[in-house]
């Protein structure tokens, strides 16, 4: 654009007004000193507020911005545009080439956003003379722009929520889970505690018929001994009872040794053999209650888990159906107590059916009676964890189910484990 600034005023011809006059884009033309040396109609009217295209020559930016100010005193934002633009047209001058820039300010009380793109102007000599310059209003292209920026904002500012939310919860999650392993860990030292109660229990019923017999014995072999009655062979008879008894009193605390043996590892087992060793045990509270027990198998089966889990579950179910039998023939309903225990497959899985007569329970509590300390045995002491703890080892352990419904007369509890490993 090397040519002097009067041809350009000379040559202001047709074809230049109307290339310039009817483009939406604002347009103009400042001397080194910024003001106006030509504007076309869009900018006059879009930002100067200019009457005609004439008016703004000679005057700069700042003219306009102050008497539009003076029209609207009572609002001091009604126009701002203006400040920045002067200092634009320096750096173009500074630098000697074209550039971009992003303007903004207030027109008419509305904030207005320009797209602008200004170059020096240069004389026939190639000395700068001043600037040339275009303007586009993207106003509405900027706020979608600072409304994105702001929901962006938003959306970190909800990330970071998030991640401090997150970072609690796991943070709450994992004191839950250890606040849980404890009160697990607790309720299985308690669980047994009561089964080391309920199993000293047996061991008491287990052996006070030999030790009266041992007592009865040894008192007899005494008296004999003193009144000088006793003779050879009666000797060895007492002392052949005493042997049988203490015999039997070893095997059974091999019974509960066996018992309490700890094993981990998931293997396949007979669940008759598991109902035989628990029998045993209880065989003397069973007799003494006046209890019968009935084994019904469909199939010889093997069930797959921990072999002394299993038997502490049996266990416990057995105890529970011995409770609820002696409160009936307590409260004379019940005169001889009825335990049937039946087996069978179904499905891939081993299902294990314990009955009693006890009376049932409750069916307000049907739903409640597997949840930890809940118990309907407080009179004979019961800690209400036995059934928990069943729970426990067949679902999270063994990967079964041990639910419980009542029958005529009592209830039926139904244990469902695999049977492959």
């Amino acid at each position: 654009m090397s040519f002097q600034l009067s041809e350009l005023e000379k040559h202001n011809a047709d074809l230049l007004k109307l290339l310039t006059e009817n483009l939406p884009d604002m347009l103009w033309v400042k001397d080194l000193n910024g003001k106006y040396i030509y504007a076309n109609e869009a900018i006059c009217n879009g930002l100067l507020m200019a009457n005609d295209t004439r008016e703004p020559i000679g005057k700069d930016d700042l003219f306009f911005a102050i008497r539009e100010r003076n029209k609207h005193k009572d609002n001091p934002h009604w126009h701002t545009f203006g400040e920045l633009c002067s200092n634009s047209d320096y750096i173009v001058i500074e630098h000697q080439k074209a550039m971009k820039f992003e303007e903004y300010g207030n027109v008419k009380g509305k904030l207005l956003y320009l797209e602008v793109f200004k170059a020096p102007f240069y004389d026939e000599d190639d000395k700068i003379i001043g600037t040339v310059g275009a303007g586009r209003d993207i106003t509405e292209l900027k706020k979608i722009q600072l409304d994105l920026e702001e929901s962006l904002h938003r959306v970190e500012e909800q990330s970071k929520e998030l991640e401090s939310f997150n970072s609690e919860l796991e943070k709450r999650v994992n004191e839950a889970v250890t606040k849980q392993q404890k009160q697990e860990q607790l309720m299985l030292r308690q669980s047994r505690h009561a089964a080391m109660g309920e199993m000293l229990e047996s061991i008491a019923h287990q052996w006070r018929q030999p030790l009266n017999i041992i007592g009865l014995s040894t008192v007899n072999l005494e008296t004999q001994f003193s009144l000088g009655e006793l003779t050879e062979q009666e000797f060895h008879e007492k002392i052949s009872i005493i042997t049988e008894n203490v015999k039997y009193m070893s095997s059974t605390i091999d019974d509960f040794r066996k018992f309490l043996y700890s094993e981990r590892e998931h293997a396949p087992f007979k669940p008759k053999k598991v109902i035989d060793d628990v029998l045993v045990i209880l065989r003397a509270q069973l007799v003494h209650y006046n209890i019968n027990t009935e084994f019904l198998s469909m199939e010889v089966v093997e069930y797959c888990g921990v072999e002394n889990e299993f038997k502490q579950v049996v266990l416990i179910v057995l105890n529970n159906a011995i409770d609820a039998i002696m409160q009936q023939q307590e409260k004379g309903k019940v005169k001889k107590g009825e335990i049937i225990i039946s087996c069978k497959n179904e499905n891939g899985y081993g299902i294990l059916d314990i009955s009693d007569n006890g009376g049932g329970v409750e069916e307000k509590y049907l739903d409640k009676i597997f949840d930890p300390y809940f118990t309907t045995k407080k009179d004979l002491n019961g800690t209400g964890i036995g059934l928990y703890i069943a729970k426990n080892i067949i679902e999270s352990g063994m990967q079964g189910k041990l639910s419980v419904k009542n029958i005529e007369g009592g209830t039926s509890f139904r244990i469902r484990v695999p049977l492959v490993c």
